[in-house]
């Protein structure tokens, strides 16, 4: 997805900020989908797996957050500053989606 984005000129912001909002969409559903596991899971976890599940999902709702304000600022940016808004929104969703994988793989580790 991030590579879709990236090669959407000014002109097709609004293909693009389509697509944002799609990979967004998606990531909220990995996102919710992972916090239900550790729920279902969570008398099964050692209090070290526990805190650190609490962590992981504090910081991915702070970079999904992240994410959303570079795509409020994608969907409003003017084309002098569509590339800096594209390169944020990138930049953000790929750490996103970093720390969601990291998540994910602590939580197999921990169960």
């Amino acid at each position: 997805m991030l590579q879709t984005i990236g090669s959407y000129t000014a002109d097709k912001r609004d293909e693009a900020v389509q697509k944002a909002k799609d990979g967004l969409n998606k990531l909220d559903k990995r996102i919710d989908v992972l916090e239900a596991r550790i729920d279902k899971n969570w008398d099964k976890m050692k209090e070290a797996a526990r805190k650190e599940a609490r962590e992981n999902l504090k910081t991915l709702r702070k970079q999904r957050n992240q994410v959303a304000e570079w795509y409020g600022s994608m969907k409003t940016s003017s084309a002098d500053a569509w590339d800096h808004m594209k390169k944020g929104f990138s930049d953000a969703y790929k750490a996103l989606e970093d720390a969601w994988e990291k998540s994910e793989k602590e939580f197999r580790s921990s169960k």
